[in-house]
């Protein structure tokens, strides 16, 4: 019985150890450069990360689509100058609704807003579409307008 509970204890040890273990933080890695030539001009630490919704910019699709619907279904009107006039009138209709209807077609475009504290003390804020993967305390490079972890 006592070498039962002591398996028992030996394996709960162990468990509760491995637990443990695994809730440690990685260490923050630290990237040294030396000398002035191989400074890194645009790293430093991820101070803020943010979830934002940005405006979609609307599509021209929308606006030729509805340019011609609208002047095939003018066209259908009038006779002689006058025909000519409603397919204009219509073009310039439609285009004006299909670029409407463009600009209402789906929600917001959600980006994320890094906020950076670059290594010589400046601040940098880079707004991009994809998930940067990175959260505050986080070493990073910012190139091409997008965030990096080192």
């Amino acid at each position: 019985m006592q070498t039962l509970l002591r398996h028992l204890a030996v394996v709960g040890l162990i468990s509760v150890l491995a637990l443990l273990s695994g809730c440690e933080t990685p260490p923050q890695r630290q990237v040294v450069y030396s000398g002035s030539s191989n400074r890194c001009e645009q790293c430093g630490v991820v101070s803020d990360v943010r979830q934002i919704q940005t405006q979609k910019g609307s599509s021209p699709l929308g606006m030729v689509i509805g340019g011609i619907a609208g002047g095939v279904i003018g066209n259908q009107f009038g006779g002689g100058s006058g025909k000519a006039l409603t397919t204009v009138a219509g073009a310039v209709a439609g285009g004006a609704i299909g670029n409407q209807v463009g600009k209402n077609s789906g929600g917001p475009d959600v980006a994320w807003q890094v906020t950076v504290k670059l290594d010589d003390g400046r601040y940098a804020t880079v707004t991009q579409a994809a998930d940067p993967q990175v959260r505050p305390g986080d070493y990073v490079q910012i190139r091409n307008n997008l965030v990096y972890r080192l």
